[in-house]
């Protein structure tokens, strides 16, 4: 039931990836940008609640009202917060230090102390967001009012993401807010640059956000109101940014190619997922041949990527060879050459292994998303031609492709849209632990253990070349078969600023980080 669960929460981050979203903003005249910032997703918030809401463009429901400890500076870096300092203690990465700037508030003006940020991470951690395993091993102390020393029972070396707004769970609560919980999912207790305001929202519809007068930093404050609106059709929020009605919407491969051209209109786009299959079943419990790496070498260079990233994707895509992409921490030169398009290769490499007549693997994928059915049947298609068969079963919806894949009956899965995203050490944790969450079987590698072990303990100077290394095991093993990396897409009105994708990250900043002109 509790991966079930978990299973649930993440599924909604990566599939809110691909969302599309929309909004409108008042201009204040001029050649200024808007006055009133209005950001729309195509779905409304499961809740309020930072410890129950998945993340990707939903954090546009929980940035404005919830500041949290760390930020995340544009060049990637960690960046100040709720706390102006932070740090490791030691040299084992499993103490890491945070201090509150002096004079923080809630929205309700109630100082913000150590124990509230304690009490706030520890009613996070009982939390269904897809964050929350993350934060379950650790533990808490206050050597003063404004100090909090978190404790982790194995090292992490990139504690400090935790506590950005990434994770939610420096997304720190009020004790107000937690002596109620029940009311987190229907307004905020936070101490953003903003609070939520119920009279002027509709719950489904509009979730308006008005300044916080509480707030550490007027000057952050750039907007009178922020509202989030719920616009399923991304054709009709294209021609709503077009007409100068909304301010942002994120885009789809099939619609933005509709906006180019348009002066006012501004178009921005990364990769943060990669798509493909998860070989769950690597030590060949339902597909013996999965067991073999002779096998999982010869499915990846059965396919060509490059093809079937152009077929798929277009232009907002770029094939792979591995679980990371260009730019992204642990993103490997030498492994993105490991597999190169070759037939012949792959079929030598199933002789080998014993399987020259081929074998069958039953996959599960979700035909919700087109993209990733496009995909799919493209592998399926290309994998037959050197005596794979891949025998698909499709799931309508969410829950339908839970069941599938908690049935332990299929040997791979398609996670729609895609994976992706964080820095190595969380990217590749929930595929390829032991424990992790996408592990359904419980494979295990020992490469790849002490790899991961390796990067666990690293420093700044050696966890990036831990991260490559991590990689090029994952690759040269083959434990997954990577297609695509693929793109989120974001289009605004030219006249807002400050609307980027961080170095090395997959989340937007803030949007109380955007700015008018």
């Amino acid at each position: 039931m509790k991966r079930r669960t978990a299973l649930q929460a993440s599924i909604g981050v990566v599939a809110s990836l691909a969302l599309t979203a929309c909004g409108g903003g008042e201009t204040s005249g001029g050649n200024a940008g808007p006055a009133n910032l209005t950001i729309a997703l195509s779905s409304a918030p499961n809740s309020l609640d930072p410890a129950q809401i998945a993340v990707g463009p939903f954090l546009n429901y929980m940035d404005p009202a919830y500041a949290t400890l760390l930020t995340r500076k544009a060049d990637g870096t960690l960046g100040a917060g709720l706390a102006d300092k932070w740090g490791y203690v030691g040299k084992k990465n499993t103490k890491f230090e945070l201090h509150l700037r002096k004079g923080v508030k809630f929205a309700d003006g109630t100082p913000i102390t150590a124990t509230d940020v304690v009490n706030s991470i520890k009613y996070f951690q009982k939390g269904s967001g897809p964050g929350g395993a993350w934060f379950r091993p650790l533990t808490f102390s206050t050597p003063d009012t404004s100090t909090v020393v978190i404790s982790s029972p194995t090292p992490n070396p990139d504690m400090g993401a935790l506590f950005t707004p990434a994770f939610l769970g420096g997304a720190i609560i009020s004790p107000a807010g937690l002596k109620d919980p029940k009311k987190l999912a229907s307004a905020t207790f936070g101490a953003g640059p903003y609070v939520y305001s119920a009279q002027q929202s509709v719950s489904g519809d509009h979730y308006v956000y008005v300044p916080n007068k509480n707030f550490y930093d007027k000057s952050a404050v750039h907007f009178k109101k922020i509202t989030v609106r719920v616009m399923p059709n991304a054709n009709s929020q294209a021609q709503a940014l077009k007409s100068g009605q909304i301010d942002l919407m994120f885009g789809t491969p099939d619609v933005a190619p509709t906006l180019a051209g348009d002066k006012s209109i501004t178009t921005v786009k990364k990769p943060t997922t990669w798509a493909g299959l998860f070989l769950l079943d690597r030590e060949g419990t339902v597909v013996k041949g999965l067991g073999d790496e002779r096998v999982r070498q010869a499915l990846n260079h059965a396919i060509d990527r490059a093809a079937i990233t152009k077929a798929v994707y277009g232009d907002f895509a770029a094939p792979v060879s591995q679980p990371a992409m260009p730019g992204y921490d642990g993103y490997s030169p030498a492994a993105e050459k490991m597999y190169p398009y070759d037939p012949a290769k792959a079929k030598k490499l199933l002789k080998a292994a014993g399987y020259e007549k081929g074998l069958t693997i039953p996959v599960n994928y979700g035909s919700f998303d087109p993209s990733t059915t496009k995909m799919v049947q493209a592998v399926q298609d290309q994998l037959g031609k050197v005596g794979v068969t891949l025998k698909l079963k499709a799931a309508a919806n969410f829950g339908g492709w839970i069941n599938d894949l908690l049935s332990k009956k299929y040997a791979a899965t398609v996670l729609s849209p895609g994976s992706g995203g964080d820095t190595n050490f969380y990217a590749q944790q929930a595929p390829f632990t032991k424990t992790g969450l996408m592990n359904l079987f419980g494979a295990t590698d020992p490469d790849f253990d002490a790899a991961y072990a390796k990067l666990a303990k690293s420093d700044a100077k050696s966890s990036g070349a831990a991260a490559k290394d991590l990689t090029d095991v994952i690759v040269r093993k083959a434990l997954a078969l990577p297609v695509s990396g693929t793109d989120t897409i974001v289009m605004h009105n030219s006249k807002l600023r400050g609307v980027q994708f961080p170095e090395g990250g997959a989340q937007l900043t803030s949007n109380t980080m955007w700015t008018t002109r």
